[in-house]
């Protein structure tokens, strides 16, 4: 009887040592093995801050609704191929508000790896909270796609980091772009010659105003009057705007950043400030806020910048026709722009690579060319290798495209487009 018992128990011990064996061996196939399928993911985790308060709220509601425009767009294909998984697998958004806060984001990314484990991160909003989380993209070693950012490559080498890809322009670049349109205007008409220059005290309009001048400079465009600057959170500009005034400026430049556009434009307006060519160089007067504050006569004639229209591509009128399906009308906001570049790298490199492993996706970032409705992208030292600028003016109430230029500082150049439109001059003033 005892040794029947025994028998059993033997059996038995076989028997679990068995299903032990064969689940680990299963376990291993599955997910260690490399080279193998991996299975049982129900969805991709990304996650991200954004400025949905503080002083960049404006653009990074913008930034927001185009990281959802770009999800529900990835997720309507049925998600993101990865070749590790043998299927597609959709996402979903983790995101927080940073604030505007630079400290806060870093906080928050750090967060969003360690308590929310999520799979891949997107990238804030603007250019002195994305650089402020690179500590925590290099600790942890992930590479982040940068969209509403303006980086330089001699920042990236002063970082020393590997896991930013710019799909903006440098602040060369842009100086360049808005010195090639100034020079555009001046050749049509010759009268003007006077051009002012004011800007935000952040990074960004920093960088934009300080390249804008040097290229005026250097290629002898103009004569520039007034440069003079405001700190960002400023709420009462008309000291400085009376200055302006005082130079008797043909064209104006305001590197504006984001929401204090709102403050600036209509104390431009307010001290009766009206050259013939008024230029608004922040992201934050193209966002839907500054669209829905001012009418349209008001808006009559300013110019200010983007990187897309919806007529560039088919793609791209879909995108178009599912925010305004979402939110109503915007015109061409810089911020759905880069976010959309960001998001068409962002699925090419992920699928390219196969995987989730964050290696893979840096070295397919770092030496793939990405096909997308703007073209060929690709990276030369981890920033575009070919940024654009599409200037918009307000005519009618409609945000139409009436110059472009494509390139690298000191080779940036004009490029013809069917969408381009004839822009109105001078700009109407006041009323």
């Amino acid at each position: 009887m005892i040794s029947l018992k025994r028998h059993r128990i033997y059996l038995v011990s076989i028997i679990i040592a068995v299903i032990l064996i064969g689940s680990l061996t299963t376990y291993y196939l599955l997910y260690l093995s490399p080279g193998t399928m991996v299975v049982g993911k129900d969805y991709i985790k990304i996650g991200f801050t954004v400025a949905l308060s503080g002083t960049g709220a404006p653009a990074g509601t913008e930034q927001l609704r185009a990281y959802e425009i770009c999800a529900d767009w990835i997720n309507a294909q049925g998600g993101l191929y990865l070749r590790d998984y043998g299927r597609r697998i959709p996402i979903k958004l983790v995101y927080y508000d940073d604030g505007s806060d630079p400290a806060k984001a870093r906080s928050l990314y750090e967060k969003l790896i360690v308590e929310d484990k999520v799979d891949l991160l997107w990238a804030p909003w603007g250019t002195f909270i994305g650089l402020a989380v690179v500590p925590v993209l290099d600790k942890y070693n992930i590479p982040v796609v940068l969209n509403t950012h303006t980086v330089s490559e001699d920042t990236i080498r002063k970082l020393g980091t590997k896991n930013i890809f710019v799909t903006f322009s440098d602040h060369e670049s842009v100086g360049m772009f808005f010195a090639l349109f100034v020079k555009k205007l001046l050749s049509d008409h010759p009268e003007l010659r006077r051009i002012a220059i004011i800007y935000a005290e952040t990074d960004m309009s920093v960088g934009h105003a300080t390249w804008t001048k040097k290229v005026l400079e250097d290629q002898r465009i103009g004569e520039i009057v007034f440069y003079g600057s405001y700190p960002v959170g400023a709420t009462d500009v008309r000291g400085l705007l009376l200055r302006v005034k005082e130079s008797k400026p043909d064209i104006l430049i305001a590197h504006t950043y984001a929401g204090d556009t709102l403050v600036v434009f209509p104390q431009i307006r307010e001290v009766g400030l009206t050259p013939k060519v008024l230029i608004l160089g922040g992201v934050g007067s193209t966002t839907s806020a500054f669209y829905t504050r001012f009418d349209n006569r008001t808006k009559e004639g300013i110019i200010t910048w983007s990187n897309w229209h919806p007529d560039m591509h088919p793609v791209l009128k879909e995108f178009f026709n599912r925010y305004v399906g979402k939110y109503g009308y915007t015109p061409m906001n810089v911020q759905l722009g880069l976010v959309f570049v960001s998001c068409f790298v962002f699925k090419e490199a992920a699928e390219k690579a196969g995987s989730l492993d964050y290696n893979k996706i840096r070295d397919v970032l770092s030496r793939e060319r990405f096909n997308t409705p703007f073209g060929t992208i690709w990276f030369e030292n981890q920033i575009i290798a070919s940024p654009w600028v599409i200037f918009i003016q307000y005519r009618d109430g409609i945000a139409q495209p009436i110059y472009m230029v494509s390139g690298k500082y000191p080779n940036a150049k004009p490029v013809e487009s069917p969408i381009l439109a004839q822009y109105l001059y001078p700009f109407p003033g006041w009323g």
